[in-house]
């Protein structure tokens, strides 16, 4: 592709990403459209091939899918520059939010417009939770994989449990599937270019080493969402419950109501899911001042894709090799039904500070249908939920 294509190509992802809300099915949708049907950069059936592989990865689906479209047009330089592009408008936009959520708390101003938006974050995620149930199998091991997954992840508390249980989940997979003769022929890679995943390896360890041997919170804030990028199966629904585990449970990094605002409010920003990470890092640095805020959301965004990216440039040259190995697409199957019982944990870890009043649950049930059965845009819940908040602050202080 030439320079001139390559230039209209960024073109259209910063379309693409303006107008991409929905989460990664939307997204794919909107990828479609632009890129195969109106301008064919590639056809349908490589599209759709590019997600299946980055549904076998850990990390942003949508985000790592047009990494992938960049990296087949025009190699790693066009990729890297596919991939700034389609994450800065949301990352930046989080990182607003970041800084006016302090500034709001720091002046002690009050915050009642955002008081609707916590338990509507929580339906986001049942939405969530309901479209991927739909969607999976159940044959098999199935339902005792979630068992599993929802009982591990609700008694063991730990910021290793959600990798833990990812982990048994597609080892059980795994196993089943070998006992009843169901994995087929082996298939082994041909020439594989380690330089990539090198990278991948040495900032994972660096990260690990630094964080556990000076405990700054700036480094372990890298450490963890790097870690985060690099375990996360299914998209961002799967990386809340891990982020809220971590940072609000274990650490008492955030508040729930911070976290659930900054989740509800990432629902209605276009772009990647991932892009909430830019919010919760800028306010786990707040304590330092506002600089501190600018400086967590870089931190969490970088660390957060840095490893989807990574593994896409290592994976993409050797997918036809890789797609054949049965043992991989057996544990990544168990891997995406744990990724479910994670997602349904974390609806009941989050309604817990909320309290289960009848407004609440209310609350939760009405935005899970309004997305998912009836299709309401997410950015249209949020605005309805922030304008409920302020209307029903001004009728308490009895404004016109």
């Amino acid at each position: 592709m030439d320079r001139s294509r390559q230039r209209t190509f960024l073109r259209d992802v910063m379309m693409l990403t303006l107008s991409a809300f929905g989460g990664p099915y939307a997204h794919l949708a909107l990828m479609q459209e632009r890129l195969v049907e109106r301008r064919q950069y590639l056809t349908h059936e490589a599209l759709l091939e590019m997600n299946a592989l980055c549904q076998f990865l850990p990390g942003p689906t949508s985000t790592q899918t047009i990494t992938a479209v960049g990296l087949k047009l025009g190699g790693s330089r066009l990729a890297l520059l596919t991939l700034l592009i389609w994450i800065l408008p949301a990352c930046l936009l989080m990182t607003f939010m970041a800084v006016l959520v302090y500034s709001l708390e720091i002046k002690q101003l009050n915050m009642a417009t955002f008081r609707w938006l916590p338990p509507v974050a929580v339906g986001f995620v049942a939405a969530s939770a309901w479209r991927l149930m739909e969607r999976q199998s159940w044959k098999g091991p199935a339902l005792p994989i979630l068992g599993m997954s929802l009982i591990l992840s609700l008694t063991l508390v730990s910021s290793y449990t959600f990798p833990l249980v990812l982990m048994l989940g597609g080892l059980v997979q795994w196993l089943w599937q070998e006992k009843k003769g169901q994995l087929g022929s082996p298939h082994s890679l041909t020439k594989v270019r380690w330089f990539y995943f090198r990278i991948y390896t040495i900032l994972f360890v660096l990260a690990v080493l630094l964080g556990n041997g000076f405990y700054l919170r700036e480094i372990l804030l890298f450490e963890n969402f790097y870690r985060f990028g690099s375990l996360v199966f299914g998209g961002g629904q799967v990386l809340l419950p891990m982020m809220y585990e971590h940072f609000v449970e274990t650490r008492q990094y955030l508040t729930t109501d911070q976290f659930l605002i900054g989740y509800g409010l990432a629902q209605g920003v276009p772009g990647p899911v991932f892009s909430q990470a830019a919010y919760m890092g800028g306010l786990i640095l707040q304590s330092q001042g506002v600089l501190y805020v600018l400086l967590g959301s870089l931190v969490a965004t970088v660390a957060i894709f840095t490893p989807g990216a990574l593994l896409i440039l290592f994976v993409y040259p050797i997918w036809d090799d890789v797609k054949r190995m049965p043992r991989i697409q057996a544990a990544l199957q168990g891997v995406q039904v744990a990724a479910i019982g994670l997602i349904l944990t974390a609806i009941i870890l989050l309604m817990k500070p909320l309290g289960y009043s009848s407004l609440n649950l209310s609350l939760v049930a009405l935005t899970a249908l309004l997305n998912h059965r009836w299709g309401v845009p997410p950015l249209l819940i949020v605005v309805l939920s922030l304008t409920a908040g302020l209307v029903s602050e001004l009728l308490v202080l009895g404004l016109p």
